[in-house]
């Protein structure tokens, strides 16, 4: 089981937020680092952004090999998305 702390933030006239130094260390964050914000009902969600592009990559792949699609397929239709964006906007190349 993920442990859990509680801790209360103080909300400086700038509307900063600090985030305490054992919060930062756990979830190995480092000055300009990004969360994204999420409001849920009257709650505050920050959640790094490092993960949430993980989740959003594993659902992918999952999504992916569900297709049985392997990765020489995807790459040939970026080449060829890459190759006809190319030519519509260099249309003298």
């Amino acid at each position: 089981m993920t442990e859990s702390n509680q801790r209360e933030l103080i909300v400086a006239s700038n509307g900063q937020l600090s985030i305490s130094s054992e919060a930062l260390k756990a979830l190995k964050l480092h000055k300009g680092d990004c969360l994204v914000e999420i409001v849920v009902g009257n709650c505050i969600v920050l959640l790094p952004r490092t993960q949430i592009l993980r989740a959003t990559v594993e659902h992918a792949q999952e999504a992916i090999r569900r297709a049985g699609i392997d990765a020489s397929e995807i790459i040939y239709e970026a080449d060829k998305a890459s190759e006809l964006r190319v030519s519509e906007q260099y249309p003298e190349l």
